[in-house]
């Protein structure tokens, strides 16, 4: 499994017609944005400078997994297709496999904390959530990769409204997963895991007003433990 990103084009087009949507725009931003914050040497210069465009990157990401997310919410048929033929560079790498890549990169901190099965399983505590798995300067990561698997669910699950299969998508994400042999942290329960993290940390940090933000994480949640089913039962065919 490689987490190295792809070099970002100035405009990420639809391959098949090579028009430029809103989700395509939107898909470029947050390219961009990943790409850059990939390849930015560290410095020790100008201390403030650097954290605020370090701010302004984490929230241009996080505004763009949301849009992005809603995008796909109102309108899946479309939304799924489009960001499914987006291409991120001019070898034709496409947007799912590049998303997943870079959303698990974002947990490269507290990944072995997942792998071992001890971040966001059913026993772990508020306080752990918050401290004790969680390394100081980390809570951003959880927060963009809870916000990217939440993305990358509602892509994978199948909407009832639409008769067209996500299939592939599914297919490609889980092609890009941490491996895990016992099958029990690797694949969709790696996903799961680091969702349940997201929605520990949120309670542990704003108490009952995290129920906005959880409720329909948790639902996910459940999408995808279905989901992890189905796809451990093919396994063993």
């Amino acid at each position: 499994w490689d987490n190295s990103l792809p070099i970002s084009m100035e405009n990420a087009m639809v391959a098949s017609d090579q028009t430029t949507t809103g989700v395509c725009i939107i898909f470029s931003y947050l390219l961009k944005v990943a790409s850059t914050k990939e390849g930015k040497a560290s410095t020790r210069h100008d201390d403030e400078r650097d954290k605020s465009g370090e701010r302004y990157s984490y929230d241009t990401t996080i505004f763009c997994l949301n849009i992005l997310t809603n995008v796909v919410e109102m309108v899946p048929h479309s939304a799924k297709h489009m960001v499914e033929h987006i291409a991120v560079n001019d070898e034709g790498v496409n947007a799912i496999p590049w998303l997943t890549r870079w959303v698990v990169s974002t947990t490269s901190g507290f990944r072995k904390s997942i792998m071992k099965g001890s971040f966001g399983s059913q026993g772990e505590t508020e306080e752990s959530a918050g401290g004790d798995e969680l390394k100081a300067g980390e809570e951003g990561n959880l927060v963009t990769a809870g916000n990217g698997f939440v993305l990358l669910a509602y892509l994978m699950l199948e909407d009832e409204s639409s008769s067209c299969s996500s299939s592939s998508i599914r297919d490609a994400v889980i092609k890009e997963l941490p491996v895990d042999v016992s099958g029990a942290s690797g694949g969709i329960q790696y996903m799961i895991k680091t969702l349940k993290a997201f929605c520990n940390f949120y309670h542990y940090s704003v108490g009952d007003l995290s129920v906005a933000v959880i409720a329909p994480v948790v639902k996910l949640i459940a999408g995808l433990q279905k989901l992890d089913v189905v796809e451990q039962r093919k396994a063993w065919l």
